[in-house]
């Protein structure tokens, strides 16, 4: 009885120390636990330096998570001009006659181009006529009022003239061209950005696709520009000639023009939400130092709604803000 008793109670101790060393391990590991548990810091605003020129973000600064930078000018990259475009007019060998004759989108170009052919006429004539009236009256065969009465209708013949030859360029043709033009000449009509037409030169060789063709590269010579902006679409129109191969473009079918950029190899393509404007200047953020972006004024060169050519400000392996430029941009402008 005794050496049971005995064995209890050895066991009774046993079983009290491995639970006193549970409680001990218990309250060294919620100690230690509460001690390396890190103290949260307040967030700190961004510096703004030298009035706005320079932004200093601290590690906890409010928005810098959705500021994002990358290295520019890593090669390879362009951009491409792209611009909807129509195919307004062609010629095309006459059914009856045999001659060559111009056929338009539209019913009113047609008239448009009729009647400036018959303005010309008339002009001509008139002239002609002013010539004799003039001689006549040299020779006192013709009076004072039928030369004023030649005069006046040749002004008025070139007046007309002129009105239909501004309706034809305000739509991107030149009539005396249309006149001229050889045989399976077609032309093409596209709205350019006013933004974009200083890169644009006459001379300058396209690409043109087709809705109709999809799996066709047709190549084309940008003949002219514009000579007035669009007040509401800010567009000039700029007019493309292209070699009608056996005749398949129809006047009235819709495209896409492609025009190759051609500037110089330090250039660089950056994304265009990089770019934000204010008083009709460019800039960009550079992150020159680790968490400090520098404003930088930029010229920019061929732009689409994603991407834009930077031709001056910026050079080959830069750090460039290319998303967040909003939140730079109220920073150092203030506003």
């Amino acid at each position: 009885m005794n050496h049971l008793t005995t064995k209890l109670n050895k066991r009774s101790f046993l079983l009290l120390g491995a639970g006193a060393l549970v409680i001990i391990a218990s309250v060294t590991i919620f100690a230690l636990t509460r001690g390396s548990k890190k103290v949260a810091h307040a967030p700190e605003k961004a510096v703004v330096h030298d009035s706005g020129l320079r932004i200093e973000f601290k590690p906890t600064s409010p928005g810098l998570e959705i500021v994002k930078a990358s290295i520019i000018g890593n090669g390879g990259e362009f951009v491409n001009l792209e611009a909807p475009a129509r195919l307004i007019a062609s010629t095309s060998p006459s059914v009856s006659s045999g001659s060559r004759i111009v056929l338009f989108e539209s019913s009113e170009l047609n008239d448009l181009y009729v009647g400036y052919i018959h303005a010309k006429n008339k002009v001509h004539r008139s002239r002609k006529n002013l010539n004799r009236i003039q001689d006549m009256f040299k020779h006192r065969v013709a009076t004072e009022k039928d030369l004023v009465e030649s005069e006046t209708d040749v002004g008025n013949d070139a007046a007309e003239l002129a009105e239909f030859e501004g309706k034809l360029r305000a739509v991107g043709l030149n009539p005396s061209e249309l006149a001229n033009a050889g045989n399976k000449k077609a032309w093409i009509i596209c709205d350019v950005p006013e933004s974009q037409i200083n890169s644009l030169k006459r001379g300058k060789k396209v690409k043109v696709k087709f809705s109709s063709f999809p799996d066709e590269d047709w190549g084309g010579t940008a003949e002219a520009i514009g000579d007035n902006v669009d007040p509401y679409t800010r567009t000039a129109k700029v007019r493309i000639e292209i070699i009608n191969k056996d005749y398949k473009l129809k006047p009235g079918m819709f495209g896409v023009v492609k025009f190759p950029e051609e500037t110089a190899g330090d250039t660089v393509v950056l994304p265009f939400n990089s770019i934000v404007t204010v008083e009709g200047k460019n800039y960009v953020f550079v992150e020159e130092e680790p968490l400090n972006f520098t404003r930088r004024e930029v010229t920019l060169g061929v732009s689409t709604k994603d991407l834009v050519n930077v031709v001056a400000g910026l050079t080959q392996g830069e750090k460039v803000v290319i998303q967040g430029s909003i939140l730079l941009k109220g920073l150092s402008f203030g506003f």
